[in-house]
């Protein structure tokens, strides 16, 4: 099979940016399956001059030496893991195939190296890995890149330690600001006004309002304006950060700290000029008009909630921060657990003697659970699978920015809220956020048929899901009642590529409209 991919530039009524045209119609999913495992077939321990590593047909525990200090019964990997557990040091990696419906299809690769050792090492039994390097590039149909390097290394220098390090790129033009505060869950979606005395124009999907905000108009002046913009801001972000872990109590509780650098600007789309399709079909150059960005900074917003971190300059913005978490983890293979719970206070500060421009606290409580009732043949099992998690910002100087995310310390990084691929699936990204936000995820996994081809191991499964939120400008809002949250049910797919890689794909309904998502690794 052939593919040519080229970038064009596409205009239609409401499409500012280029896209991507096939010139084969394909079927992304099926052929991506296809180029995944030929690709990965590349990457086989014989061209690392190893042999093939086969898993024992009968794990036995004796089979494993102990670790040189107490490690907990629960930490140890679940014995059919064991089995399929690969020796040595290889490399899974394929070309990315991703989706998610702001910034359309995107196209990159990610590599993970893994180093496990041998059934020898003490630890092969306690981790899913000694060491994992990742590297990821990616650019989507708007032009957002994404460059991303991460380092983890469990069980340090054969002690009970734990050592991660990351770097993250990203220029985003379609970064989501659709305001911020509790009121938003109330409202409807509504198009500003194109001119003085217009009745506003209320949506109750989102498709149909984006599709109204993106129309052309003739202004006042005879120039061409559009809204198209009004919800989004072009971001740049520059991420780096180092952590340590302390193991206690046979590695089941862990003491974090880590430093984090995060280099952030932002510019508003307001008063730039889009090639786009006018009324009668011709191209033309129309103004974007004031963003919500614009509107929310102008009307006190950011006052009422201490918010800082924008403004037309285009400096960039520093954030130092100093991190601290307590965690609580019983859980055995990290990537696709399959039974126990992890607990975690994080405490993120934000202050002038750090070398910031901000001043904030920032904390997050989650608890995450799995349980395994149901197993069947070699690969069949259920798995239920919970997260609930609360965050909360303050302080007289907030980068508005730090809203967007509840700060966990694990390894899948922080949550972006409210909505989105993370969070409540069939919300738009972003689409609701203030100073205090909760989140709770209810997934059934299953494994349903597990095959090896061209050397690699894959299992095939599903997801059935439930998010829901919400959020408030104060704590004492917060009231025992569901009136102001969200929620949406979904469903998807799952492939695990050699245990420690999941490929999944998610379809989620909201009252707003559906949205679907590719992407790696359980969203928890």
């Amino acid at each position: 099979m052939t593919m040519k991919i080229r970038l064009i530039s596409d205009v239609r009524p409401g499409r500012t940016h280029s896209l991507w045209k096939k010139d084969l119609q394909v079927r992304p999913i099926r052929h991506l399956i296809w180029l995944t495992a030929f690709l990965s077939s590349l990457y086989s321990p014989q061209l690392l001059g190893q042999k093939a590593p086969e898993a024992p047909s009968v794990p036995l525990r004796d089979t494993y030496p102990e670790p040189p200090f107490f490690i907990h019964p629960l930490k140890r990997l679940d014995e059919k893991e064991l089995a399929e557990k690969r020796e040595g040091t290889f490399v899974t990696g394929l070309p990315r195939w991703e989706y998610d419906p702001i910034r359309g299809f995107g196209i990159g690769a990610e590599g993970f190296l893994y180093i496990n050792k041998t059934r020898k090492d003490p630890f092969f039994a306690y981790s899913p890995y000694r060491h994992r390097i990742d590297m990821n590039i990616f650019v989507f149909q708007n032009t957002r890149y994404h460059l991303v390097g991460n380092y983890d290394a469990p069980f340090l220098g054969n002690g009970p330690y734990r050592m991660r390090a990351n770097i993250e790129i990203i220029r985003d033009p379609d970064a989501q600001y659709w305001g911020i505060g509790r009121k938003h869950l109330f409202r409807p979606l509504v198009a500003p006004a194109r001119e003085p005395g217009e009745a506003p124009r209320t949506f109750r999907r989102v498709k149909d309002y984006e599709e109204a905000l993106a129309e052309v108009f003739v202004g006042p002046d005879g120039a061409y304006y559009t809204d198209e913009n009004y919800t989004r801001m072009l971001l740049e972000s520059q991420l780096y950060n180092v952590a340590f872990e302390r193991l206690l109590a046979g590695g089941r509780l862990r003491l974090f700290i880590g430093y984090e650098v995060d280099l952030t600007r932002f510019r508003s789309h307001a008063g730039k000029r889009f090639r786009v399709s006018g009324p009668q079909g011709q191209v033309v150059e129309a103004i974007q008009r004031r963003t919500r960005l614009d509107e929310e900074v102008a009307d006190g917003t950011w006052t009422q909630l201490n918010l800082t971190g924008y403004e037309e300059s285009r400096r960039w913005w520093v954030s130092s921060i100093l991190a601290w978490a307590v965690m609580y983890d019983t859980r055995d293979l990290e990537p696709d657990p399959t039974h126990g719970v992890f607990l975690e206070y994080s405490h993120e500060l934000q202050a002038p003697w750090l070398g910031g421009d901000f001043r904030q606290n920032k904390v997050m409580v989650q608890a995450v659970g799995f349980h395994t009732p149901l197993r069947w043949g070699r690969w069949g099992r259920l798995t239920f699978a919970g997260l609930s998690a609360f965050g909360y910002i303050w302080g007289p100087r907030i980068n508005f920015i730090e809203l967007y995310d509840i700060s966990s310390q694990a390894e899948a990084g922080g949550i972006l809220v409210l909505g989105g691929a993370r969070s409540v699936r069939g919300f738009r990204e972003s689409r609701f956020v203030a100073p205090a936000v909760a989140q709770i995820n209810l997934e059934a996994r299953t494994h349903l048929y597990g095959f090896r081809f061209l050397k690699q191991d894959w299992i095939i499964g599903t997801v059935a899901f439930y998010d829901a939120g919400s959020v408030w400008d104060h704590l004492r809002q917060i009231k025992a009642s569901t009136e102001g949250w969200i929620g949406a049910p979904g469903g998807g797919l799952r492939i695990a590529w050699n245990q420690s890689t999941i490929l999944r794909w998610d379809i989620a309904r909201s009252r707003e409209g559906t949205q679907t998502f590719f992407a790696f690794q359980h969203i928890f």
